[in-house]
């Protein structure tokens, strides 16, 4: 057994004294320069240890140095990370063979470890790898390094050379198919931004080039984004209105307008829509035919001379289908926005000649309201209209004309779907129907409007309080909008009517509490309702006289009336037919005269005249048909009524009573 060990041990340094001086053979080798022989030694003592350190290094010699033909830095680095790896593991005589080549080869010898030089040949070969594939602009060598060192320091500079080359590829070839695969293989890529704009620059030529609809329509949904989206758009709606206008059918323009609502040809695309129906509507001669005209185009004078025509054929209809039969009735008007759901708002002089019109409207069951504003002239013949509002529901309730004789309106508008979202909304047009301000002002419910002599806002109603109760509600606002104070009364009840008394206190009829106080909110006077009176409506005459009016036992309507010192003068009770759900209105009419416009449950409305010397019923008159929503005194007194029917109907009477 000791001979056995003895020939084994021998033959173990025998095999590592030949490995040394083939390493130290390969090294010398390297020292004359001599790179292909020295390659043969190294990968001949390569393929006995893989990993040993002196010899990578060698290889990595042999392939880094520029002077080499051999040179290969991607190859140097492969043989450079398995001698990082192992460095550690380089023996003695190793260290001594490196260090006799750094001491043969150096210009500068330095007095620094063979293991730093090594580690230092390391870094010099690492920062020459990436510094090539820098400067190479080589696709395949970025590559190369990317596929076979995923851990090199410089990965991430490789992948922005690689993304770099590739984009450079892409522009030459300049074709949106390249642009978008380098955008979809390189998304995280410096150039996609470049790349973004190229491919919607290409894309939008090649609709261009097409030029019809479907290109068109294709490029917007695929890059919204683009620079060029809002010119896609505008080329696309052009073509859309050319292939209508070539058809010039009723049907060919009302798709372009439906599916193009923004577009810039719309208003020549309703004019030559207008015109085919309003030829129909003229030579058919009947009332579907004036409603289509009228339903889609609320425009223009030939809408207006449709519209007038329509709206005395309904009123008539209207007429000659209700309870009333007076003979001094000088027209009725009825009042459809083709066709839809009208519910009746509010109604105003604005001048001697012109009569202004609010209205809710519906287009159907599940759109949303939106407010109409009409003027009418004399005769009741439409002047202008407009429809305004929001996104979502809007409601119109009250109005009133200032000094200035501009419109203020108040109602309510909603910001979302949710009935939780409805605010207050008031806003101010001229005569001619522009929009002059429009703003919110919050979550509670209003009942009354009014203005003062130096055009002063006045909204009341009341605030619901954390116990689900009533705490009577009043805003003041100024001429422009801007609120001059507002207040939530500790009191339960809600605030049913504002008026101005003739030395320009502000009378306020609150459920229990009545009071007259300043424009600034300061009480002048006031007393509370007696006990089970509950008031609904007040006015004040010219001497300042106040009256009063409520409901009592469902059907019985209260007039009170109190002299300018705040005592009761006298009450009277009248009893009706129907039962009562609210007071719409207490108006004077004539200097001894006034009107009391009440609302019916089961429907219709009774109107009471009554004189103002002691409450005496003068007449009692029930509508049957419809709702009486508001009513108005003219310049030339007469009665003005509007009541809502499915349609808003107008009527005029010649005289203050029936």
């Amino acid at each position: 057994m000791k001979k056995i060990f003895i020939i084994l041990l021998s033959v173990f340094y025998f095999s590592n004294l030949v490995c040394a001086q083939n390493l130290k053979k390969g090294f010398k080798l390297l020292e004359k320069l001599e790179y292909e022989k020295a390659l043969s030694f190294f990968s001949d003592l390569r393929e006995s240890d893989n990993q040993n350190p002196a010899v990578n290094f060698g290889l990595t010699l042999v392939f880094s140095d520029d002077k080499s033909p051999l040179f290969h830095l991607v190859k140097a680095w492969s043989y450079c990370r398995i001698l990082q790896k192992n460095i550690d593991n380089l023996t003695e005589e190793e260290l001594e063979i490196i260090g006799e080549y750094f001491m043969n080869t150096e210009q500068r010898h330095t007095a620094r470890p063979v293991k730093k030089k090594i580690e230092y040949a390391i870094a010099v070969v690492e920062a020459n790898l990436i510094k090539y594939v820098r400067e190479e602009n080589n696709l395949e060598l970025t590559y190369e390094v990317i596929e076979k060192f995923p851990d090199f320091r410089h990965f991430g500079n490789v992948i922005h050379i690689r993304n770099q080359l590739e984009f450079r590829k892409c522009e030459k070839q300049n074709t949106l198919e390249g642009y978008l695969e380098f955008i979809k293989k390189f998304p995280e890529a410096a150039q996609i931004d470049k790349a973004l704009k190229y491919c919607h620059k290409l894309a939008f030529e090649k609709a261009q080039a097409d030029n019809t609809v479907e290109a068109y329509n294709r490029f917007i949904q695929a890059y919204p984004d683009a620079d060029e989206y809002n010119l896609a758009i505008k080329k696309r709606n052009a073509a859309a209105f050319g292939q209508a206008k070539a058809a010039n059918t009723l049907q060919s323009y009302e798709e372009y307008i439906r599916k193009y609502p923004g577009s810039l040809e719309i208003a020549e695309a309703k004019i030559l829509q207008r015109q085919i129906l309003y030829e129909q509507a003229r030579k058919i001669k009947t009332l579907e035919a004036y409603n289509e005209f009228i339903k889609k185009y609320p425009e223009g004078q030939q809408y207006i001379d449709i519209f007038n025509l329509k709206s005395l054929d309904l009123g008539m209809k209207y007429l000659s289908s209700s309870s009333i039969t007076s003979s001094s009735i000088q027209w009725v008007r009825s009042f459809d926005l083709g066709g839809e759901t009208e519910k009746s708002g509010t109604v105003e002089m604005v001048s001697d000649r012109q009569y202004f019109m609010a209205i809710t409207t519906r287009k159907n069951d599940t759109s949303y309201s939106d407010i109409w504003l009409l003027c009418l002239d004399k005769e009741g013949k439409m002047i202008w209209n407009k429809t305004t509002g929001g996104k979502y529901h809007d409601q119109v309730l009250y109005s009133a004309v200032n000094q200035k004789n501009e419109i203020i309106l108040a109602g309510y508008t909603w910001n979302s779907i949710d009935s939780a979202s409805r605010q207050i909304w008031l806003f101010k047009q001229a005569p001619d129907g522009k929009n002059i301000w429009s703003q919110q002002l919050g979550k509670w419910k209003i009942n009354t409007l009014t203005v003062d002599n130096n055009n002063n806002i006045l909204l009341g109603g009341y605030q619901l309080n954390d116990s689900l109760g009533k705490n009577s509600h009043l805003i003041v606002l100024n001429d422009a909008g801007r609120k001059l104070w507002e207040r939530t009364y500790s009191d339960t009840g809600e605030i049913r009517s504002l008026n101005i008394m003739p030395d320009q206190t502000v009378l306020v009829v609150t459920d229990y509490w009545i009071t007259k106080m300043d424009i600034k909110g300061y009480i002048k006077q006031e007393f509370v309702s007696p006990p089970g009176t509950v008031y609904h409506f007040g006015m004040a005459s010219q001497n300042g006289d106040l009256f009063l009016s409520g409901v009592r036992r469902d059907n019985c309507v209260f007039i009170s009336s109190f002299g300018a010192d705040g005592k009761k003068r006298w009450e009277k009770e009248h009893i009706l037919s129907d039962t009562i759900s609210a007071i719409v209105k207490m108006t004077a009419i004539e200097p001894d005269k006034a009107l009391l416009i009440s609302k019916c449950k089961q429907g219709g409305n009774n109107l009471l005249w009554f004189q103002y010397q002691n409450g005496v019923a003068l007449k009692n008159v029930f509508i049957g048909k419809g709702t009486v929503n508001d009513a108005l005194l003219d310049s030339e007194k007469n009665l003005i009524l509007l009541v809502e029917d499915e349609n808003a109907i107008f009527l005029k009477n010649a005289g203050t009573i029936f």
